[in-house]
């Protein structure tokens, strides 16, 4: 028995990511919009190649701690060693595919609802389209695996295993929403001095803003984790508020602003990327069920 009905869109969603684990394309080569600057692609192969030494030195030591044994430490290895190669082997167009291909699964998976879950109502605003890519292709992966972790977790990872992987989440999930607090005070602090200073000198003060917003609907959150990296997203929209501000009124350049959105990405992508691969490995437990 399962919690989630086995559907067309949950067969799509592991088909052809189970295939090569999927980390292929968490490089991040380009979302799509087609803008690679500002979805990170730059980094995108040190961040995956980051992410696999750090299962690789995951399992090492699990295996010293004796939590694994050393068959299922060197499992663990092989799939790393199977992931990184997939990620090589794969090209750039297969990558964008596939990332367009996980963000209409992620907005499918939005509208459906999730059978026994409790859950708490959110209105999502984003008004930057810079944000939306980033929403689409990680957050709908991380609400679901923070639900199938409370459910499923032991069994699939063991106890211990289960652990590890949850302060790895509790970790960055931290460290982002410090990022945020600080860019969002920064930014807002900057911002209301020039425009005293601006004010003072009888300069014309532009104040812009944004009617249509690149992302309006309501989500259903299964989790405080999922809801924490919700409203880390959304107060960092608000930064962008702010840099808008900047750029309209001169006291900001535009590619200054890209580089900080570029940093909040960045910021945020190991999370993505550690939340969509275990959400897949969850989703294998749930359908043997």
């Amino acid at each position: 028995m399962s919690t989630v009905a086995e559907t067309e869109l949950d067969k799509a969603e592991t088909a052809g990511a189970l295939a090569a684990s999927d980390a292929s394309v968490h490089a991040q080569a380009s979302h799509a919009d087609h803008e690679p600057r500002l979805d990170g692609a730059e980094e995108g192969e040190g961040e995956i190649e980051r992410e696999l030494s750090q299962m690789e030195a995951d399992a090492d030591r699990l295996q010293k701690e004796g939590v694994i044994s050393p068959d299922d430490a060197n499992m663990k290895r092989a799939e790393v060693a199977k992931t990184r190669k997939a990620f090589r082997d794969l090209p750039a167009s297969e990558r964008i595919s596939i990332i367009k291909r996980r963000r209409e699964i992620g907005r499918q998976l939005m509208e459906r609802q999730l059978s026994g879950a409790a859950v708490v109502a959110a209105q999502v605003r984003l008004n930057h389209t810079r944000l939306k890519p980033l929403f689409e292709q990680w957050w709908p992966y991380l609400n679901r695996m923070s639900v199938n972790m409370q459910r499923f977790g032991d069994s699939t990872f063991g106890a211990d295993d289960k652990n590890a992987v949850n302060s790895f989440f509790e970790k960055q999930i931290k460290s982002i929403e410090e990022y945020v607090d600080e860019a969002v005070r920064v930014a807002g602090g900057y911002r209301e001095q020039k425009e005293a200073e601006l004010r003072d000198a009888g300069e014309f003060v532009f104040e812009p803003t944004i009617p249509m917003p690149a992302l309006d609907m309501q989500v259903e959150v299964y989790s405080r984790f999922s809801m924490r990296v919700l409203t880390a997203i959304m107060k960092f929209d608000r930064a962008m508020d702010h840099f808008d501000f900047m750029v309209w009124n001169g006291i900001r350049d535009q590619s200054d602003v890209d580089d900080e959105t570029v940093r909040f990405l960045k910021k945020v992508n190991p999370l993505g990327v550690r939340g969509y691969m275990t959400h897949l490995r969850l989703m294998t437990t749930v359908r043997g069920l």
